[in-house]
């Protein structure tokens, strides 16, 4: 089976043990966050186990940040208590989303393997290597033997060709991937993406792989290349990656070669993100909220771009306009930069970095028949409130646009 680049780094993971198509594989690194580090908890101590390696998991206090119930706050006690019982060096509270932060940190590096307890850990894998989510039982096994059992995917090949015009973002180009494909259109494959023009950047990146999974993907993962370099480089302030670790050409199942220049700005319609459509086509439809924020838009590059549309106006009223930093790195640099005074001088409310109103957790959860324009992932329906309210997904730039339209509209209307 044509297995590509994650192929491969499964086969180096392998420890030589098989049952059928599933690999044992060791592990480099684990996510948790709160509310799933909670449920395996009680197992993991009942087990009397150790966790096999403190300094290859990452604990983040995200979802309940800062807790909005009593029980929610019993939930955080927990998990903290024990991250500091069992002295866990790496326990971020309230600094950010969990896929932000892993790969702010210097963990991720090409051709690694890491698990989590969250779907959207395969953001990790714009930094070259196999990143994925599990749930709670897998991950418990992982914590404490500090291996899987995985059947290596089978890859397809996306070549994106040309570069990006100023009005689209990461965000289109998976939203055109996922309306092209549907739901299951990769079901339990690995994306893997070549930037062959190096044109697309980073934050763009974590968009996209952000994503995969609700095509169905196990992953989604970026070439290494002068990119993937460049921000190792300014993370990390060295290179301990070689370009030709991976030498040869992998075989693929299908190659999809995308040209960026003719795509347009793309939109997901409730009640599904591969129920996609040109922005154009849905011109005019109202929305009470916008939310700019997430593990998927929540990125500097996501708020510098809002805020470039943002600036000197206002907007429209009887709109609220949210604005989520992904991490508290994130939330200074904008500071530091202009971004979060020109939003606030546009009316926009800047929230604390956390998982919020995405998940219809607390600070923006929608009310009856409410409709809103989220940068988020997911537009199920609930997702982010009341049932009978509904969620469109876009780019920020979309986002912000229509925050000030009062309605969704183009980006290119204002730009």
């Amino acid at each position: 089976m044509p297995e590509g680049y994650t192929g491969e780094i499964i086969k180096r993971h392998a420890d030589g043990r098989r049952e059928g198509q599933y690999l044992s594989v060791k592990v480099d690194f684990i996510l948790l966050h709160d509310p799933t580090f909670a449920i395996l908890l009680p197992e993991l101590r009942d087990s009397g186990k150790e966790i096999w390696d403190r300094d290859r998991v990452l604990v983040t206090v995200d979802h309940f940040s800062p807790p909005s119930s009593v029980e929610r706050a019993n939930i955080v006690k927990e998990v903290v208590s024990y991250s500091t019982m069992k002295k866990l060096p790496h326990l971020f509270m309230h600094q950010g989303i969990c896929h932000q932060l892993l790969v702010e940190g210097p963990w991720l590096k090409p051709g690694m393997l890491a698990l989590g307890a969250d779907s959207h850990t395969v953001t990790g894998g714009a930094l070259g290597c196999v990143a994925t989510g599990m749930g709670s039982t897998d991950i418990l096994y992982s914590l404490i033997t500090g291996r899987t059992w995985l059947k290596p995917p089978e890859a397809v090949r996306i070549d994106l060709i040309g570069k990006l015009p100023p009005y689209l973002m990461g965000k289109d180009i998976i939203l055109d991937l996922l309306g092209r494909y549907g739901e299951g259109g990769f079901l339990y494959q690995a994306m893997e993406f070549y930037d062959k023009d190096e044109a697309i950047s980073m934050d763009d990146r974590f968009a996209i792989c952000n994503m995969v999974v609700e095509g169905g993907a196990k992953n989604g993962i970026f070439w290494p290349d002068k990119v993937t370099e460049n921000y190792l480089i300014e993370r990390d302030g060295h290179l301990s990656h070689q370009r030709n670790w991976f030498k040869g050409d992998f075989e693929y199942s299908r190659r999809i070669k995308m040209d960026l220049s003719p795509l347009k700005p793309k939109i997901a319609l409730p009640h599904s993100p591969a129920h996609v459509a040109d922005v154009e086509e849905v011109r005019g439809e109202a929305i009470d909220q916008v939310f700019i924020g997430s593990c998927t838009g929540g990125r500097l590059r996501d708020i510098e771009l809002a805020t470039r549309l943002l600036r000197g106006k206002k907007v429209a009223q009887g709109i609220t306009l949210l604005v989520t930093p992904a991490s508290q790195r994130i939330y200074q640099n904008a500071i530091e930069k202009g971004y979060i005074s020109a939003i606030v001088e546009a009316g926009g409310v800047v929230l604390n970095p956390s998982c919020g109103p995405c998940g219809g957790i607390d600070k923006g959860i929608l009310g009856r028949e409410e409709r809103c324009l989220s940068t988020s992932n997911r537009n199920f329906k609930g997702r982010m409130g009341d049932p009978s309210s509904m969620v469109f997904l876009s780019s920020p730039l979309t986002a912000a646009a229509s925050a000030l339209a009062g309605r969704i509209i183009d980006p290119r209307e204002v730009m």
